[in-house]
């Protein structure tokens, strides 16, 4: 239970977790995508504000007078053609303030061939280093023109400048008097792009159109960022000039300006920095997760412990009933319904154990009637044998004999009725059996002799009362008397088998024996509780097997002519030993 509650509470936390880093992971990536391509836009959103700004700025400025007039034919007085190049000249110099991010303002005069500037004296076409600009603008059939550092390789202001060139008037249909120049430094650009932060590895680039950088933010070195940027976009444009694809191990958002520049923005960031920032979510989540994962399998082992224990208490309860130990009680118990079970346990424990004690208590007094039945069925039986030949003394008139005889007979009676015990240790039986037997030689001629060996201290062990007699009485009148010998003996033997763990009595005579058939047929009878023959041998094994259990065994060995053998085992741990009492002074 405790197992199928940490997986139901901590799975779903699993899932939850690879739920959570595989979307984060996918909407860090989704997120990274966009704001890249948004950057991207942004950057070409301000070139391009940038060229229709000069654009407009040409246009605009070609159309003001003092220029208009700076470009007509010159005056007769020198002059008036100084004021109006004055005049031209500070044009420049408020535009280039004004507008801020250039670095200068240029007009060249198809009329005269000077070039004016707004940073510069006034020189002669042939003589100023825009010279070859307007050369190459003039052999160009458009009305304006955008050179960059590719467009002029040879130039060397080009490499850190671009400059727009514009026709004056800007309409091509009018006459040409002139070309409107703005330049600007590409730091400009790289101003712009400086601060922005792709992670240790990213980098955006301005390119031109045949993939020369203008500003760059990559922080690799000259020819390994050249290599790089034309290998993006030979990629790029083998892919069909998308706006974002993946290249190595890299995210690259890649867009050109729709202006007459042409310009293009590479923006690359690698996979390693989505993976650093997914990284630290995918931490997150597993460090709260541990915490959770903890928490919960606390929770839920102290609950599970809070149960298990009331549980494991009524489950030993259980097993201690099964085996019969009903005295076992639950001695903690849950406010739940284990607790109940618990209560109802014990008061079921306490019900059985009186029952049991009731039914012990009746088996014991079932025992014992029975007991004391088949010593009723010992005593009339004695009892007839030896007033019998008290009758026959009688008829022969012998009183001493009769007084004897009646004397030891008081004794007997007193031992086998006043005596209310029903187990009685082995020496006491053994008194009596002298008795007995002293009875028995008054009676017959054949004069009987008892010896036994006890081995200690089994002369203090209890057996049923009277339980040897009838065995001596049988060897007496089936054994010794028939041989009709003058003498006869009995012994007894009382021993431990420790090998076996068993107590063996035997008792043996010097009688007639019996055959082997007899034998079996005896055993058959003995085995047969219910019969009426060998009343006394079966009476003797009935009440052993009472009193020391089913294992207490008796065997009959004999042989014709050579006595009987009658071999009684017991458990060793169903024996009783009695101490020596001991009278008081």
């Amino acid at each position: 239970m405790i197992l199928i509650m940490l997986a139901v509470s901590i799975i779903p936390l699993l899932l939850l977790s690879y739920i959570s880093i595989s979307v984060s992971s996918s909407t860090v990536e989704k997120q990274v995508n966009k704001l890249n391509a948004q950057l991207v836009n942004q950057l070409i959103d301000r070139v391009e504000l940038s060229m229709n700004r000069f654009r407009e700025l040409s246009v605009q400025y070609s159309g003001l007078s003092s220029i208009q007039n700076a470009l007509v034919s010159p005056s007769e007085l020198y002059y008036e053609d100084v004021v109006l190049k004055r005049e031209l000249i500070s044009v420049l110099t408020t535009a280039s303030v004004v507008i801020g991010n250039v670095e200068g303002l240029q007009v060249y005069s198809a009329i005269t061939g000077e070039i004016l500037s707004s940073t510069d004296a006034p020189s002669r076409i042939e003589h100023s280093i825009y010279g070859p600009l307007i050369d190459h603008f003039l052999s160009s059939p458009r009305t304006e023109l955008f050179l960059d550092k590719d467009s002029i390789p040879e130039m060397e202001m080009l490499r850190d400048s671009s400059i727009y060139m514009a026709r004056i008037p800007y309409n091509k249909f009018e006459e040409m008097k002139g070309v409107m120049m703005i330049s600007m430094k590409n730091n400009q650009f790289q101003q712009q792009i400086e601060n922005i932060q792709l992670g240790s590895r990213g980098s955006i680039t301005l390119l031109t159109p045949s993939g020369s950088p203008i500003a760059t933010t990559s922080k690799l070195s000259d020819e390994d960022d050249k290599g790089r940027v034309a290998t993006i976009l030979e990629h790029w444009r083998e892919l069909g000039k998308p706006n974002q694809f993946a290249e190595a191990s890299s995210i690259i958002s890649v867009k050109q300006t729709g202006t007459y520049d042409g310009w293009i923005v590479v923006s690359e960031i690698p996979s390693k920095e989505l993976t650093q920032n997914t990284g630290i979510i995918r931490e997150t989540v597993v460090y709260f997760l541990a915490i959770l994962i903890v928490l919960g399998a606390a929770s839920v082992l102290g609950f599970g412990y809070h149960l298990y224990r009331p549980l494991q208490a009524v489950k030993r309860q259980v097993n201690a009933i099964k085996k019969g130990q009903f005295d076992a009680r639950v001695d903690t118990f849950a406010n739940n319904e284990i607790g109940d079970l618990g209560r109802m346990l014990n008061s079921m424990a306490i019900r059985i154990q009186e029952l049991v004690n009731d039914l012990q208590d009746s088996e014991e007094l079932k025992r014992r009637l029975e007991i004391r039945a088949l010593q009723s069925q010992i005593n009339p039986h004695f009892m007839y044998n030896t007033l019998n030949t008290i009758r026959m003394f009688a008829m022969l008139k012998d009183y001493d004999k009769i007084n004897t005889l009646m004397g030891r007979f008081v004794g007997l009676l007193r031992y086998s009725m006043e005596n209310y015990d029903q187990t009685v240790r082995l020496g006491q039986e053994l008194d009596y059996l002298k008795d007995y037997v002293g009875l028995l030689n008054m009676r017959y001629k054949c004069q009987i002799a008892l010896d036994y060996e006890i081995e200690e201290p089994l002369g203090r062990m209890q057996i049923p009362k009277l339980s040897l007699q009838p065995l001596i009485e049988n060897s007496v009148f089936h054994g010794i008397l028939p041989k009709k010998f003058e003498t006869g003996r009995i012994s007894v033997k009382a021993f431990a088998d420790r090998e076996r763990e068993r107590i063996v009595l035997e008792i043996r005579d010097d009688g007639l024996g019996l055959p082997e058939a007899e034998m079996e047929k005896l055993r058959v009878h003995l085995m047969r509780e219910e019969s009426s023959e060998n009343i006394g041998l079966q009476n003797v094994k009935m009440r052993l097997k009472l009193m020391f259990g089913q294992s207490a065994a008796m065997e009959l060995v004999s042989g014709e002519g050579e006595g009987l053998l009658i071999r009684i085992e017991l458990e060793a741990d169903q024996i009783q030993i009695k101490e020596e009492e001991h009278e008081r002074l």
